[in-house]
């Protein structure tokens, strides 16, 4: 119903000797969804936190693509959005694997979880499973953007917990990553703040569950924590990026560079956060935010190559 991409046909790019440049946090939705925008937003209460606004940007795969080429990045995440519901996850995380289909390797889809999955409802772990198994079997790259709950409320600790132990259930066996929204404990307020893991939430999700997590917008800055014994010890387990996606709204250029500073330059990753902000404009300002040439090539793309087993 929501539609497909179309196929995705380019000329080969002399990009010999070159590093592989990786988005890992872009976000794509079906035409149809584009069209249906103020329906989902009366549907949907965590869609409607973020796209009520007729000024909040939505875009197609075949955006993402063309951002892609503008930008000369390679390969890039394209994000699902956290519905409720776990059928629209399920219409929305077809159309994502469409698009991945035809766009011959570059975009890697991370499917969306319902938040329906994650709340105080109990819910089967074998329903949950079997709603996972045949997307998984299609070619998900990982799930994502993962977020607790809809509106504008923060999650507990509690809350964030219980969120923690039901993906645990969901992804087990499936060795499928996760993009986790992640959420500031302090700073300005913003739609889509809330909804996410807090710094000791995040902690408490990778050092309770054998996951591998990508941290969205800097863990909500968890790697600030990076001296204390009990978070280097996760870091040092190799199961965690700290995408930058949304920085520009959030943190001082510095960030790159103190980010990995404290917890390791193998957890940085680049994350542009399409069609929030510009592709291109943000990896310029990614690039040229972090002068260590060694750095960069990790931030921009090795790392997320690595993690996500794409060399």
């Amino acid at each position: 119903m929501w539609g497909a991409s179309r196929s995705y046909v380019h000329a080969p790019s002399p990009r010999t000797m070159r590093l592989m440049i990786v988005d890992v946090h872009t976000h794509a939705f079906a035409p149809a969804m584009l069209a249906a925008r103020e329906r989902l937003v009366g549907a949907d209460a965590g869609f409607a936190a973020l796209y009520a606004d007729a000024r909040s940007r939505m875009a197609t795969a075949d955006e993402v693509i063309e951002a892609m080429d503008g930008a000369g990045v390679d390969r890039a995440v394209v994000a699902g959005f956290a519905w409720e519901s776990p059928d629209l996850c399920a219409v929305h995380a077809g159309y994502l694997l469409d698009a991945a289909e035809q766009s011959e390797g570059r975009l890697l889809p991370f499917i969306p979880v319902p938040t329906a999955f994650l709340g105080g409802v109990d819910v089967d772990a074998d329903a949950m499973r079997a709603w996972l198994e045949p997307l998984a079997a299609r070619g998900a790259a990982g799930l994502g953007e993962i977020r607790i709950g809809g509106g504008p409320r923060s999650a507990t600790i509690e809350e964030q917990t219980l969120a923690a132990d039901r993906l645990a259930t969901l992804v087990a066996g499936f060795d499928l990553p996760l993009l986790v929204h992640s959420s500031e404990e302090t700073g300005h307020e913003y739609p889509g703040k809330a909804g996410g893991f807090t710094p000791g939430g995040l902690w408490r999700l990778v050092a309770s569950h054998p996951v591998r997590v990508i941290a969205a917008h800097w863990g909500g800055g968890l790697p600030f924590h990076a001296l204390m014994p009990e978070v280097r010890a996760i870091l040092n387990e190799g199961r965690l990026l700290f995408d930058s996606a949304a920085s520009k709204y959030l943190y001082d250029p510095p960030v790159f560079t103190t980010v990995a500073s404290l917890a390791g330059m193998e957890h940085v990753a680049w994350g542009s956060d399409f069609p929030l902000r510009g592709m291109t404009a943000d990896r310029a300002d990614a690039a040229a935010a972090m002068s260590d040439d060694a750095l960069r090539a990790a931030a921009m793309g090795g790392n997320a190559a690595r993690f996500l087993g794409l060399e």
